[in-house]
């Protein structure tokens, strides 16, 4: 049927009002039976990355438009900039996390554990994120946030072929 999507975000158009909490996490996977008759319902690599695995990120939508295919720099991002309250669910990472938002920009930190899958930028002197997310972790509890009114365009940067794989999601705060 169509359209055809290999990934989506989901919701991938959500209005919500200021008070409005939002946990945007993922889950994806380190193997995936690929082969056919595609026993897991997945035939064939989908996505980018090592065969078999399935990673995530979120990252703003360059000058804001759902229509682009580029992130946006760190100074285009508005969704981080301004959300209103950030809170990790991770009990493994939170005391991290904390430390770190206390201690430099709050807004810029989420955004980059976002677009890293919580590698950065507490992992800063550690290993770098491999460009297609291979070495990132599969799954993520992310953030809970609360956001100013806005429309926010967010994409995958590592399921985004410009193709049909444009996995991308639109956030509105009224």
């Amino acid at each position: 049927p169509f359209p055809s999507v290999e990934y989506d975000m989901q919701p991938n158009h959500l209005e919500i009002d200021e008070e409005t909490l939002v946990h945007i996490q993922w889950a994806g996977s380190n193997t995936h039976n690929n082969g056919n008759p595609a026993g897991d319902g997945q035939a064939g690599d989908a996505g980018e990355g090592t065969g078999g695995t399935d990673r995530h990120n979120m990252v703003e939508v360059r000058h804001g438009q759902m229509g682009e295919s580029f992130p946006a720099t760190w100074e285009e991002n508005t969704i981080f900039k301004n959300a209103l309250f950030f809170w990790d669910p991770n009990e493994e990472t939170r005391a991290v996390t904390s430390a770190a938002d206390a201690a430099g920009d709050k807004a810029k930190n989420w955004a980059l554990r976002m677009a890293t899958v919580g590698h950065l930028p507490e992992n800063k002197g550690g290993a770098q994120i491999d460009k297609l997310l291979n070495n990132a972790k599969a799954s993520y509890m992310g953030g809970v946030f609360r956001f100013k009114k806005g429309e926010y365009n967010t994409m995958c940067t590592r399921n985004h072929n410009f193709s049909n794989r444009d996995q991308k999601g639109v956030l509105i705060v009224d």
